[in-house]
C-alpha cells in the first residue's frame, strides 16, 4: 500500500490546488492515503534544501509531490511539481481540478492564516511545558552513563516530567567521548528527553538547571597530606557553588555523590552558595546504604530488596555508625510466614550483635572493592541506580513506613553540631521535601557512634582554619603507614604542578568512583576482603589522630560500629 505526500509554502495557491484534489480522493477512495505538510514561506527554502539532500532528489519550486510504501518505508518515488502530478491523478483516476487562479488565490490566503494559527498554538502549548534541566558533572564517569537512562525514561522524576541534560566535561580529551555518550543518550528515544548538551564550562552548564549531579571527586595523592587534599576539595566545591549560586535556578536541587569526602563537599557548596535553600543540598548515602542491605540478605539469604529502614548515621565515607534497630525483613524465610507486607525484626533475625558492631562495617568498606575485582571493571551500574533511587523518593515521595539515610545540613538534631552535613534517617514526600526523623531511641553504643562521626566531621571542617590544624610532621607520622602505592589507571586524570587550584578544570579529578578508597585502602582491605576484623582495625585511614579527637581512637579500641 502507498500513500502520497504533498508539501509546499501554506501560502501557495498550487499547493491549494492540488490539496483539494487529493483530499477528494482521499475522501472518496479507501485505499488512496494522503499525508500533507505545509510549511511557512520563510522556512520553505531551508525545509525543502533539506529533503532533498536527505532523499537524493533536485526539486526547486512549490508544491513538492512524491509517493512512499507504507509498508516498506524507504525515500519514496518523486513524482514532481503541481502539474506533474494532476497528469498523474489525470491517467491514474480520470479526474481533474476545476478550481480558476481567484479561487486558488483565496484558498492559499486561508491556507496561511490557518498555518499561522496552528504554529501560535503548537507554540502556546510548548511554552506549558517546562522541563526540568539537570546537569551531571564528570560526565566522562562510567555513572553518568548508566544514569543516563534512569533518569530519562520517566521512572524517576515521573511519567510526565520533560527534561533536557547537561552534560559538564572537566578535561578536553574527553569531549568527544561524551559527544558520544549524548548522541547515544539521544537514540534512546525517550519521548520525555528534549535534549543532550555538552558543556566545558560550568557557568554555562548551571543556567538555570534544577538538578545538579557531581560525580567529580579528587584523587589523593601519594604523600598527600590529609589536610592538603581537603583544601583542594574546598578549593574546587567551593568555586562549584559560587557558579551555582549565580547561575543554577533558585530551587535548584544538589546531589554530592562517589567515595571523596561528601560531607565535607556539601558543606563547602553551601557555604559558597547563599542563594540556594541549604535544604536542597545532600550529600548521598544510598550507595553505602545499599550495600550494607546487600550484605544483610546474604547473612539472611533474603532479597536485598526486602531489607528496609536500615540506618547510616555520621560521615558517609568517613566515620559512619549502622544502625539496624529500626531495620526490618520482608520475605524471611523462618517459623512464621504472612503476607507481602509483613516483616520481622533484623535483629532478631541476626542474632548477633557483635557481628553487626565489629564486621559489618568492615565488610561495607570493602564491599565495592570485593565486586569491582570479580568483575574486573568499576561497579558503576548501582551507584547509578542508587543516585536514581534518591531522585525518585526526593520527587516522588518515598514508600510509606520506610526510613532511609541523607546526608543533610544540621540543625542540631540529636545533638548533631549545627552547620555540618551529617547522614541522618529521613522520610521524603511527594511535594519534593525530606524530612529528619527524630523520635528514634539511641542507645548507648549509636550515642558513641555518633559522637565518633561527629569529631571527625567537626576535625575535617577544622583542618582549613587554625584552630584545629596540626603540624604536617605530625599527620606524616600519623599516616606514614597507611598510603599506598598508586596504582589507579585511565580512570584518574593526572595534574600539573602550578595549575591554578580554583578552577576544577586544574584539579586532578578521579572518573571513577571505586578509585578513590582502592588508592589509599590499606593492606588489609585490599588483601583480604574477607577479614573484616582487619578492616575495622583500619578504619578511616584518612584521618590522623589528633588532639580534638583523641577520644575518637579511645573510641575504637572499645570496637564500635563506625567507619
Amino acid at each position: 500500500m502507498a500513500k502520497i505526500v504533498i508539501a509546499g509554502r501554506s501560502d501557495c495557491p498550487y499547493f491549494a490546488r492540488i490539496e483539494l484534489l487529493a483530499d477528494r480522493l482521499a475522501k472518496n477512495l479507501k485505499k488512496f492515503k494522503l499525508h500533507k505538510i505545509m510549511v511557512q514561506p520563510n522556512e520553505w527554502e531551508e525545509w525543502l534544501k533539506n529533503t532533498c539532500a536527505e532523499k537524493g532528489w533536485e526539486f526547486s519550486s512549490s508544491p513538492m509531490v512524491w509517493r512512499e510504501l507504507i509498508d516498506r518505508g524507504g525515500k519514496g518515488v518523486l513524482i514532481g511539481g503541481a502539474n506533474e502530478f494532476q497528469e498523474y491523478i489525470k491517467a491514474y483516476y480520470d479526474l481533474e481540478s476545476e478550481m480558476n487562479s481567484y479561487e486558488m488565490t483565496m484558498v492559499g490566503a486561508e491556507n496561511r492564516h490557518t498555518k499561522d494559527e496552528l504554529d501560535a498554538e503548537e507554540k502556546l502549548y510548548k511554552s506549558l511545558s517546562r522541563p526540568v534541566n539537570v546537569c551531571i558533572t564528570n560526565a566522562i564517569h562510567p555513572v553518568c552513563y548508566h544514569l543516563l537512562h534512569n533518569i530519562s525514561s520517566g521512572n524517576t522524576l515521573g511519567p510526565k516530567v520533560e527534561l533536557r541534560i547537561h552534560l559538564l566535561v572537566s578535561l578536553e580529551e574527553d569531549i568527544d567521548a561524551v559527544k558520544g555518550i549524548a548522541m547515544e543518550a539521544e537514540d534512546l528515544a525517550h519521548s520525555l528527553l528534549r535534549n543532550v548538551k555538552v558543556f566545558t564550562d560550568p557557568n554555562d552548564a548551571f543556567e538555570n538547571c534544577n538538578i545538579i549531579i557531581f560525580l567529580d571527586e579528587l584523587l589523593r595523592q601519594e604523600d598527600e597530606y590529609h589536610q592538603d587534599w581537603l583544601i583542594r576539595n574546598e578549593q574546587m566545591f567551593s568555586y562549584y557553588g559560587s557558579v551555582i549560586n549565580d547561575k543554577a535556578s533558585k530551587n535548584c536541587k544538589v546531589l554530592v555523590c562517589g567515595n571523596g569526602p561528601v560531607n565535607f563537599n556539601a558543606t563547602m557548596i553551601v557555604r559558597s552558595a547563599p542563594n540556594i535553600a541549604r535544604q536542597n543540598v545532600v550529600a548521598v548515602a544510598t550507595v553505602i546504604e545499599n550495600q550494607a542491605k546487600s550484605i544483610i540478605g546474604e547473612k539472611l539469604s533474603v532479597n536485598p530488596a526486602g531489607v528496609v529502614s536500615l540506618l547510616v548515621w555520621g560521615n558517609i565515607n568517613g566515620k559512619r555508625y549502622f544502625d539496624v534497630s529500626k531495620c526490618r525483613i520482608h520475605g524471611y524465610d523462618g517459623a512464621i510466614k504472612g503476607p507481602y507486607w509483613y516483616t520481622v525484626s533484623a535483629m532478631e533475625m541476626l542474632h548477633d550483635n557483635k557481628w553487626v558492631v565489629s564486621e559489618l562495617p568492615g565488610l561495607v568498606a570493602s564491599r565495592h572493592i570485593k565486586v569491582a575485582r570479580v568483575m574486573g571493571r568499576s561497579t558503576s551500574l548501582s551507584t547509578a541506580n542508587s543516585i536514581a533511587t534518591l531522585l525518585q523518593h526526593w520527587y516522588r515521595g518515598s514508600p510509606h513506613g520506610e526510613l532511609f539515610s541523607l546526608g543533610v545540613y544540621s540543625e542540631g538534631w540529636y545533638g548533631v553540631p549545627p552547620d555540618i552535613f551529617f547522614s541522618f534517617p529521613v522520610t521524603m514526600d511527594p511535594k519534593g521535601y525530606w524530612h529528619v526523623v527524630q523520635d528514634i531511641f539511641l542507645t548507648s553504643e549509636t550515642k558513641n557512634g555518633l559522637k565518633n562521626a561527629i569529631e571527625d566531621l567537626v576535625y575535617e571542617i577544622g583542618l582549613l582554619t587554625e584552630e584545629f590544624s596540626t603540624s604536617k610532621e605530625e599527620e606524616a607520622k600519623s599516616e606514614r603507614s597507611e598510603e599506598p602505592e598508586n596504582k589507579s589507571g585511565r580512570s584518574t586524570v593526572q595534574g600539573q604542578k602550578g595549575e591554578s587550584k580554583t578552577d576544577p578544570k586544574n584539579l586532578e579529578i578521579s572518573t571513577d568512583l571505586n578509585e578513590d578508597l582502592e588508592t589509599h585502602a590499606s593492606p588489609d582491605i585490599t588483601a583480604d576482603v574477607t577479614a573484616p576484623t582487619d578492616v575495622m582495625k583500619a578504619e578511616h585511614l584518612d584521618a590522623a589522630p589528633h588532639s580534638p579527637v583523641e577520644e575518637v581512637e579511645n573510641n575504637k579500641e572499645k570496637g564500635l560500629a563506625s567507619h
